[in-house]
């Protein structure tokens, strides 16, 4: 075989070489490594990678795809870095193509982990994928000094080391990292090759990086020399570098004129004031070079403009510290258009990449794309964007799981700047997990964190113990003193005690401006009938049993009979607290978390029109009973609420948090309530580096609810057809998802019992049947889908 040319892939255009595929990968993986001081790590597992196509069986498959069978082509390139002592990037290459897979047990044969395929590797010998031509050898030229450079895990695998579970943490992340380095530095050299996408933000870096290689001595099978490939990992990463800073000069060059056209407005209202105040602040706390990357809070009430003084801070921080680019987490979709809307109003659709799974251009097909879609498309396989709007479930489940699809971003994570928007809603079952990944991005990837919210969380125990130091500090942004804080206190919060649901529809009725917010979907069904008993012009309900498409509609007509001063009486569920721009004379909320009481009262006097006085938030209990996730809370909130004098106040806030983290739940410890998974005792010498078991437990949104799709409007009843039909492509779903109502499955049970959906098809993930809402008498835009409604009666023939 020493004599034949080694290819790695073919097009419609001709052949690329080993040679050239594997050094461009592995230049481009070793730059986006430098990111966080792994050059080395990245450029070997690159270099590696597709090791086991210097063989007679790949060479065959490729020359005839359809008589030849598929060919193991990365344990090669992972057992010679394993044998070299750098199983970190070892389990990278392995994982390259199906993911990362758990390392398992030394010994054993069977079975999917990286051990046993290591071991089947070396037992097979010359007849498996280590059969590979002497070639490689000759045409990359790896000397042993690049071995030698590469990293060893602070826990070493190869000695049985155990150490501590920061260290072994680290070396998790770090391999998913290293593994998100190469993913995408194979994919964009792959799709380079391919079909040369000039809209693809990194195709200028392609070209010079091939032009620096020399692409007459890749064609001819000769790499250049280890000392010219570090060259250009470090050109790669040193154009990249100018590239994102040039970006985030403009943005913060956009914000500082939009800042100052605010600041300056002549007349301003006691409320603008205090915004500007804020606004201010966070561009000089930008600018100033004391505020060097870590951890900041930023604690501002509702109203206040956190969301454009928190962007303005991160670009100006960004620009500041040489950072690459701002990622704005979010906790719920219900609320990302807004934000992305604002940001695109400010600095243009270009500069704004909104990764979620209802974003406009995902909901396309890529023949039906403009350029701006097809550009977004692409930038958010790995967030190559100056301002990147997502979600936490994105964000998080992206960081511990173990796919090439959701890891292929985490590299340019590093050395960025990262809002957590409405911080109290990080999910308590994984605020461990959480924050130890927020601890990780500070200390060993150069990122800046902020936690943004009214209702800042007491994590002090948390951030001590996930930053390994006992005095591991946020420092906070926000100008505002206690007194300042009190100067936007717009409500004033009274608790009402126990009121029969009936009667609370009547003293609902004599608001001609309300809203008041509910624990469960049927409590605010309920409400909104007899608050429509009579006329009901102006009522509204809001529940999940509305599909999105609906809800939508409802917002926007809520906010104009608002500004127009009409009647309008609001019953909803929690949905509607967060982010919402709405702004009602008067607010009800049900018994639940102090910090979703207050979110509740951000939506009362928003504007502060009136006295904090006369704006009133009443807190009430009612028949019913509630979600066992809220019971904690509402204990958490009750206890609070009987040491509190007044509930409004910083003092109110710490405590409650105080009782939700970090007191004993239900006789479970804490730890364990803030880790129902266990991710982080999984990262740990005795389990092995789990990384698959991990990503499979690590869900954020974890309930057995399924979705029902509406055949509702023009589009909704055509995707649904298509649906049933079984002409699914891969937008189906993320189109059909604004018509879905998710229903518990004893819920489910009783519209299949009484015939009113349709199953159809195969799941989005091939795991069950789809179902279609067939009696539409069951549902309506005004009140969603009516569960209680759904008999068997008229079904049998």
């Amino acid at each position: 075989m020493t004599s034949m040319t080694f290819y790695a892939r073919t097009s419609d255009h001709g052949y690329e070489t080993c040679v050239e595929h594997l050094s461009m990968a592995g230049c481009l993986a070793g730059g986006f490594a430098q990111v966080f001081g792994h050059l080395d790590d990245g450029l070997l597992a690159g270099l590696v990678h597709d090791l086991g196509k210097y063989s007679d069986a790949f060479q065959r498959r490729i020359q005839d795809p359809d008589h030849s069978g598929l060919v193991d082509h990365s344990t090669a390139g992972a057992m010679l870095l394993v044998q070299h002592g750098c199983p970190l990037a070892s389990m990278a290459v392995a994982g390259h193509h199906a993911g990362l897979p758990d390392f398992g047990s030394r010994g054993e044969l069977e079975g999917p982990t990286y051990s046993a395929r290591m071991n089947r590797a070396f037992s097979a010998g010359s007849c498996g994928p280590l059969a590979l031509s002497k070639a490689w050898e000759q045409q990359l030229n790896i000397p042993q000094s690049a071995f030698e450079k590469g990293t060893k895990p602070s826990n070493s695998i190869a000695m049985n080391g155990k150490s501590g579970e920061q260290s072994f943490y680290s070396d998790m992340m770090l391999t998913r990292m290293l593994f998100s380095t190469l993913v995408d530095g194979d994919r964009l050299d792959a799709e380079f090759f391919t079909s040369n996408r000039e809209n693809r933000t990194e195709h200028p870096l392609l070209e010079s990086l091939k032009e620096y290689l020399g692409a007459d001595s890749l064609a001819s099978e000769q790499a250049p020399k280890w000392d010219k490939l570090r060259k250009a990992s470090l050109m790669v990463v040193s154009e990249c570098d100018t590239e994102d800073r040039a970006r985030i000069k403009q943005l913060a060059d956009i914000i500082e004129n939009k800042a100052n056209q605010f600041l300056g407005k002549p007349n301003k209202k006691p409320l603008d004031i205090k915004r500007c105040e804020l606004l201010a602040q966070c561009l000089a706390c930008g600018q100033d070079t004391s505020y060097g990357t870590g951890l900041y809070t930023l604690t501002a009430p509702t109203g206040s403009g956190k969301t454009i003084s928190s962007i303005a801070f991160a670009l100006e921080h960004a620009h500041t510290n040489n950072l690459h680019r701002v990622i704005y987490v979010i906790p719920y979709t219900s609320i990302i258009d807004q934000t992305v809307n604002q940001f695109e109003a400010i600095f243009g659709t270009d500069a704004v990449l909104p990764h979620y799974s209802e974003a406009p251009y995902q909901l396309k097909d890529e023949s039906d794309m403009d350029e701006m879609d097809l550009k977004r498309a692409l930038a958010a396989e790995n967030w190559n964007a100056p301002i990147v709007v997502t979600t936490a479930v994105q964000f998080f489940e992206s960081l511990y799981s173990n796919k090439t699809s959701r890891c292929r971003k985490l590299h340019n994570i590093a050395n960025s700047v990262i809002i957590f928007d409405e911080a109290q809603t990080l999910p308590v079952p994984y605020l461990r997990p959480c924050i130890r990944a927020i601890a990780e991005l500070v200390k060993r990837y150069g990122s800046t964190a902020v936690l943004c919210t009214a209702t800042q969380p007491e994590l002090q125990p948390l951030l001590n113990e996930s930053f390994n130091s006992e005095h591991a500090q946020a420092r906070e942004i926000s100008p505002f003193t206690k007194d300042d804080r009190n100067s936007f206190r717009r409500v004033t919060i009274e608790r009402i005690g126990d009121i029969a649901l009936n009667v609370l529809a009547e003293r609902l009725n004599d608001h001609n401006q309300v809203l008041c917010v509910v624990n469960t979907r049927k409590k605010a069904q309920y409400l909104y009938e007899r608050l429509t008993e009579n006329d009901g012009e102006g009522s509204f309900c809001l529940t999940t049993l509305q599909c999105a498409a609906d809800r939508q509609q409802l917002l926007s007509e809520i906010h104009n009979r608002l500004g127009a001063g009409k009647i309008c009486r609001v019953v909803s569920t929690s949905l509607i607290e967060a982010g919402v721009d709405i702004d009602f004379p008067v607010a009800y909320r049900e018994e639940a978390g102090l910090d979703s009481i207050i979110q509740t009262a951000g939506r009362c006097n928003r504007e502060g029109r009136h006295s904090a006085s006369e704006s009133m938030v009443y807190i009430f209990s009612t028949e019913g009973g509630c979600a066992p996730f809220l019971r904690q809370n509402i204990a958490a909130f009750r206890e609070t609420a009987n040491s509190q004098v007044d509930l409004n106040t910083d003092e109110a806030i710490r405590a409650y948090f105080k009782e939700v983290l970090y007191l004993r739940d239900g006789g479970t410890s804490s730890n364990d309530a803030l880790d129902r998974q266990c991710i982080l005792s999984l990262h740990s010498f005795e389990e092995r580096m789990p990384f698959a078991t991990i990503a499979e437990r690590f869900k954020l949104i974890d309930t057995p609810t399924v979705p029902v799709y509406i055949p509702l409007f023009d589009e909704g009843s055509r995707l649904c057809e298509q649906l049933e039909h079984g002409d699914i492509d891969r937008t189906l779903f993320r189109k059909l998802g604004k018509y879905a109502v998710n229903v518990w499955p004893r819920h489910l049970e009783k519209l299949q019992s009484a015939g009113a959906v349709l199953a159809v098809g195969r799941g989005g993930k091939n795991e069950e049947s789809c179902f279609i809402l067939q009696d539409m008498s069951l549902y309506s835009s005004l009140l969603g889908l009516r569960l209680d409604d759904a008999t068997g009666d008229g079904i049998f023939v």
